[in-house]
């Protein structure tokens, strides 16, 4: 079963800020407008909006960092 995580929790395990979370979702939104579905991927991690709130799958989270992550 899948399991969903606020915003807030998104950015603890991301490691960064809800804000920052706000701010690559806005990016990922344009870039979807604008018919870039590999830069929208690549900004930020899918995630579904219930009621007004934003939530994400933890799996989609990893998979997502997994793929764009940076390695250090």
């Amino acid at each position: 079963m899948s399991v969903f995580i606020t915003t807030k929790q998104a950015a603890k395990f991301l490691n960064c800020t809800p804000q920052h979370l706000y701010n690559i979702r806005n990016k990922r939104k344009s870039a979807m407008k604008d018919g870039d579905r590999d830069l929208a991927n690549k900004l930020a991690p899918e995630a579904i909006k219930i009621g007004g709130k934003l939530l994400f799958e933890e799996s989609t989270l990893e998979a997502w960092l997994r793929t764009y992550g940076e390695v250090a």
